[in-house]
């Protein structure tokens, strides 16, 4: 009859307990205007965003508006979350799965090691209410060895957490290197005879930083290496915060049915249940906000790196203060974003705690007091049978809570394979060739682009016998579609041992025609045939300085160091000496001394002359270039220098095709093709 009372009266008492006093009655008037509140603007924000759906404008046709096709349901294909997961961890026997193993593993181990411990605090309970204090010291003893394993099971699993997420950095970021080597290479977009000159690089970088509606504007620095390493961190935090507690909850609902009786467990389970959807329904949106606060700081991060690379030039200039007002805004922009997700993570949070843990113990120490009464004739302790139930319910009422609020960890985790998964798009071979303007076109009309495998096999011809360079009704033209083209039709052939000086008004598309003959930009529409890549040498305005290694190796690039065939150090000393470097190197210990701070130490001058020395030893190697192509190689250079590099460059056997603006270094040419400014070019013989 006792256990029968208490059953029947607990909530009707305690409510009735509660709208007797002041406090009561106001926290329950909290409670309903909150929930009123907090649910109605979550309905109000779903319906607004269907409203702003069903109000999209129809597609316009010939001056008609369409309304759009029905939506069709096409086969479901692997979400952002799933494809990079399976791209950081390829299989079950992966590092990272076996640290996750490892994990799982801890989170047994340590669960056991729980109920031992709550066992021995309610233990430690009714021996201290009974004032058995021998026994009650025993305890103590037992209880501070079994904390030894519990602290070393947390370690544990904190460790192989790290770990985990490590290595699965670790394989998602070599699958990123990998991508961008590949988009560096000088590869085929796709089957095609040898010989084909295509450098995606810039088109994949441009493609990363641009990218889809989920890729920063800012730069691809935080997309290639900021976003997959958040990636890892959060898909760890979601395994753990899907299996940890699944796993407490498993194992601890057995020892709690057997204590407590399966009804005011599945009470228990209830209330978190409900409150559970409660809080994930009326909850912002997580994932959109983690995705402008990562934009946001990409772009500041991507502001930083430019400001840093072009640090000098923009104190000569004075564009500091326009420099920081930029840097201000960018700052104002990701600070905003930062502390408006920061503000809803507080609300939401504040919501979760409150709801999940705090009225989750509330209604777990209400749904007990039955069982606490139907215990104590069986002959058991109430005292050590109340702390220990109670104890084990605040483990499953947090492992509740964790399990309902896992969505918000996968909603970051699913934000973070977005940006991800979007990088990797942009890195396939299809979508960089899209990015430089190989992407589809629409039929017929001017300025259509061929189709890409029309456009890929235009690239992939080589030269004919006796010519180095061959361009064929070739339309010089910005990777973007939408740009109207610079120059073409432009046809010439450029025979091997000829020098061709490439002359013309600023902005007429000199230097476009040096990108389109490395394949760095596709032909707008024509053809474009080469020698093989290998025997092209490239010098670009702004030569390339290695952030790190020695001078051997800035010598040799872009080969290898180890890929480098053997030749002596007074070759490279000779190099260094035609260029006008001897300083740099007195003697062949200094080549493969490291000097990451050699960028910093040289003038615009003297990169320009290592870049020459680079083409120096190319040319005295046992397979010299068949094509050199050089854009302004010498326009920092003194005049004596100049003039040197010229000769050596019509003394050459290779084919030259070199844009330069001073008239007088057309007598170092056998060829000029000039640039009118209006879109035409012509050809002549020296």
């Amino acid at each position: 009859a006792m256990v029968h009372q208490v059953e029947g009266s607990v909530l009707s008492r305690l409510l009735r307990a509660w709208v007797n006093e002041p406090r009561g009655r106001v926290l329950l008037a909290g409670w309903a205007v909150t929930f009123v509140g907090v649910t109605g603007r979550a309905v109000f924000l779903r319906l607004k965003l269907k409203a702003r759906r069903a109000l999209k404008p129809p597609a316009e046709k010939d001056g008609t508006l369409v309304a759009p096709p029905p939506p069709s349901r096409p086969p479901k294909a692997p979400g952002p979350l799933r494809t990079v997961l399976r791209l950081a961890m390829p299989s079950y026997w992966s590092r990272s799965a076996a640290w996750l193993g490892v994990f799982s593993l801890g989170l047994g181990v340590r669960l056991a090691v729980s109920v031992k411990v709550s066992s021995e605090i309610g233990s430690l309970g009714s021996l201290l209410a009974k004032g058995e204090w021998e026994e009650l010291f025993s305890r103590q003893l037992t209880y501070a060895l079994w904390a030894l394993p519990a602290a070393a099971t947390t370690a544990l699993q904190k460790f192989s957490r790290e770990r985990a997420a490590l290595c699965l950095r670790e394989r998602l970021l070599q699958t990123v290197v990998d991508k961008l080597g590949a988009a560096g290479a000088d590869a085929p977009l796709m089957p095609a005879p040898e010989g084909t000159a295509t450098r995606r690089l810039p088109g994949a970088l441009a493609a990363a930083a641009e990218g889809s509606a989920d890729t920063s504007r800012g730069g691809a620095v935080g997309v290639c290496l900021t976003d997959p390493a958040e990636f890892c961190s959060s898909a760890v935090e979601l395994y753990e915060a899907l299996s940890k507690p699944l796993v407490e909850v498993s194992l601890l609902s057995v020892k709690l049915a057997l204590m407590m009786g399966p009804g005011p467990l599945c009470y228990c389970y209830s209330f978190f249940f409900a409150a559970g959807c409660w809080t994930r329904f009326a909850g912002p949106s997580i994932a959109t906000m983690t995705t402008g606060v990562a934009d946001a700081e990409a772009e500041l991060l991507a502001l930083h790196s430019h400001l840093v690379e072009y640090a000098e030039e923009v104190a000569l200039m004075g564009g500091g203060a326009a420099e920081a007002e930029a840097l201000h805004a960018s700052l104002a922009a990701a600070a905003g974003r930062t502390s408006q997700l920061q503000l809803q993570r507080f609300g939401s949070d504040s919501l979760d705690g409150y709801v999940l843990r705090h009225l989750g113990i509330l209604a777990a120490f209400t749904a007990m007091l039955p069982a606490v009464v139907r215990a104590a004739p069986g002959g058991a302790d109430p005292t050590e049978y109340f702390l220990t139930s109670l104890h084990l319910l605040v483990h499953v009422g947090m492992a509740c809570k964790d399990l309902v609020l896992s969505h918000k960890t996968a909603a970051t985790a699913s934000a973070h394979a977005r940006r991800v998964l979007a990088l990797l798009t942009s890195l396939e071979p299809a979508h960089a060739e899209a990015a430089n303007g190989n992407g589809a076109a629409k039929k017929g009309g001017e300025g259509a682009a061929p189709p890409l495998l029309e456009r890929a096999l235009v690239q992939a011809r080589t030269a004919g016998s006796g010519m180095a360079l061959e361009l064929r009704s070739v339309v010089i033209a910005p990777p973007a579609l939408s740009e109207p083209p610079l120059a073409g039709p432009l046809s010439a052939s450029v025979p091997r041992g000829a020098h061709v000086f490439v002359s013309g008004p600023n902005g007429c598309g000199k230097s476009s025609l040096l990108r389109v003959a490395l394949g760095v930009w596709p032909a707008r529409a024509g053809e474009v045939s080469t020698p093989p890549s290998d025997r092209i040498v490239a010098l670009p305005q702004r030569p390339y300085i290695l952030p790190t290694g020695c001078l051997r190796a800035q010598l040799l690039y872009p080969t290898p160091l180890a890929d480098a065939a053997p030749a002596a150090d007074a070759v490279f000393l000779e190099a260094l000496a035609w260029a006008g470097l001897e300083r740099l190197a007195a003697g062949g210990a200094e080549l493969d001394e490291p000097r990451p701070d050699l960028g910093g130490s040289l003038s615009g001058g003297e990169r320009q002359r290592l870049a020459a020395a680079r083409l120096y030893l190319a040319c005295r190697s046992s397979s010299p270039p068949a094509l050199i192509v050089a854009d302004e190689p010498t326009s920092a250079c003194e005049a004596g220098f100049e003039e040197r590099f010229f000769a050596f460059l019509a003394a050459s056997e290779a084919a030259t095709l070199v844009v330069a603006h001073r008239p007088e270094l057309a007598r170092h040419h056998t060829h000029e093709l000039a640039f009118d400014g209006h879109g035409g070019a012509a050809m002549r013989e020296l």
